[in-house]
């Protein structure tokens, strides 16, 4: 990783840009297992992971001081993945430095993958500024960020294990979907500390099949994540959004992720708006839907 590569030329049109604006779309875990802690002190995990249409905004334009600047609309810490992506980029290729404005639209401590979304953005962005690498350098780059990073420059639907890293796209399922979340987040150091480890079930694989074969109901059966009991031990209403989300016709319904947003499959999006009217003391809850790839450039100038 310490290859500087020649991206100059002066007749590459993409050293032309000096903005991209992207759209940086959020995700769902639709089963998430964890097979055994590593001797890395990582978690083995075993999940499918679905884009959704909830993004944040990333403005990111070139600048002349070789320096990284992150401004966020909600507080950031220090050492964001924004920021980090961006100092890896420069530090792989030898580029210039950027200024990176991020409009949050994905909730923080949702287990929806924001901020590994602002990553996956930051390094498309680069790269339509400063010139292409290829996919397997981003992605090693991307991992360096963090683990679900590789996912969403990846986007659609991923069978996803090790600690995420390893993917194999799956069909994208069109899903009608109701997400919520209330005002506690959930930490995933404090919750992957508190986990106990049980045998691994076989939901991973039924929602493979279901995937495979458009099946919604079948898939909405196999919903699960292994993260949720001890997440519920620390936000019980987790638990009481998952009932409702049942209650309100949900065909079935689960946490993303570490949480703590939880999500409901619906027949149609009009069945998830309806039911959308019966969380309004939610801090956040969107009806959306599923969607093929995680990035999508509004424009380059």
């Amino acid at each position: 990783m310490g290859i500087i590569m020649n991206i100059s030329t002066k007749n590459d049109d993409s050293l032309r840009i000096g903005r991209v604006r992207l759209r940086a779309y959020a995700k769902l875990n639709l089963t998430l297992e964890v097979l055994f802690k590593r001797n890395d002190g990582y978690h083995e995990l075993r999940t499918v992971m679905h884009s959704i249409d909830v993004f944040d905004t990333l403005t990111v334009t070139k600048n002349d001081s070789d320096t990284i600047n992150v401004r966020c609309s909600v507080p950031l810490p220090k050492n964001n993945t924004a920021y980090s992506a961006a100092q890896l980029f420069m530090e792989y290729t030898g580029c210039g430095g950027v200024n990176i404005e991020i409009e949050k639209g994905i909730p923080s401590e949702a287990g929806m993958g924001g901020a590994s979304a602002d990553a996956a953005g930051v390094l498309r962005a680069m790269e339509s500024i400063y010139g292409k690498i290829n996919e397997q350098e981003l992605y090693a780059i991307g991992r360096r960020v963090g683990a679900d990073v590789p996912f969403c420059l990846h986007g659609g639907c991923a069978l996803a294990e090790g600690i995420g890293e390893r993917l194999t796209g799956l069909n994208p399922i069109k899903l009608n979907l109701l997400v919520i979340k209330g005002e506690r987040g959930v930490s995933t150091g404090c919750l992957f500390r508190s986990l106990k480890l049980s045998a691994a079930g076989k939901k991973t694989d039924a929602a493979i099949e279901a995937i495979t074969a458009g099946n919604v109901e079948e898939l909405s059966e196999s919903l699960g994540n292994a993260l949720m009991p001890a997440a519920e031990a620390s936000v019980p209403e987790i638990a009481d959004y998952r009932r409702r989300l049942l209650k309100c016709g949900a065909l079935g319904a689960c946490m993303t992720g570490s949480g703590s947003a939880v999500y409901g499959i619906f027949s149609s999006e009009a069945a998830a708006s309806n039911a959308a009217k019966q969380f309004s003391d939610c801090e956040f809850c969107a009806v959306c839907k599923t969607r093929e790839t995680p990035i999508e450039i509004v424009f380059c100038m």
